[in-house]
């Protein structure tokens, strides 16, 4: 099954943004789409286990009611549960998601249109869907550019290099002064 992003963004734009669903509303709407494929959801134990190993629990929770926004407020949820094959396990899934996606707050993927292509990209991987009109190379490589965890690293990598270019001035900076002040000193 094909997910058409694009179609799924459009719709999510279309929709207006209603006060955030409560989180236990939004985990019982993930696991409906689970029970609508014929697939076993997410036990409590898993749902309990997931926000332990989130990073940020408030963020976690962020994402999962973003989840339940997306799956209910388009095709995301029907295209889903088309998708998701019998022997799916459901708590490995949303591991692998929420791992995927850690980084991304509600705000982010509501307000920004490249957060929330990932958001959905992502989801659409994680239930080993495709992308319409897209072949798998293409889908990986628009995943790697749209990655905010890269975008995060190479900001950061730039940062220490600025860094160290800025230090590096400051010590030649430093050593100029003092060569002037020992020349000025031997001519004294």
């Amino acid at each position: 099954m094909a997910f058409d992003v694009k179609n799924i963004q459009k719709q999510l734009t279309d929709v207006p943004l209603v006060s955030p669903y409560p989180h236990d509303l939004a985990v019982a709407i993930i696991c409906d789409t689970f029970r609508l494929a014929g697939v076993r959801p997410p036990s409590r134990a898993d749902w309990e286990d997931l926000e332990r190993r989130a990073k940020t629990p408030a963020l976690w929770r962020e994402q999962v009611v973003m989840l339940a926004y997306v799956l209910t407020s388009s095709t995301l949820g029907a295209d889903t549960a088309a998708m998701l094959r019998k022997n799916t396990d459901s708590a490995t899934v949303m591991k692998g998601f929420f791992v995927q996606v850690e980084p991304l707050t509600a705000e982010m993927i509501r307000s920004n249109a490249f957060r929330q292509e990932e958001f959905l990209r992502k989801w659409v991987h994680a239930v080993d869907g495709q992308v319409k009109d897209e072949s798998s190379r293409d889908t990986a490589a628009r995943l790697k550019q749209l990655d905010y965890r890269e975008a995060l690293q190479e900001m950061q990598r730039a940062e220490a290099a600025r860094r160290k270019e800025a230090d590096k001035r400051a010590k030649d900076l430093a050593d100029a002064a003092q060569r002037a002040a020992d020349a000025r000193g031997w001519r004294e």
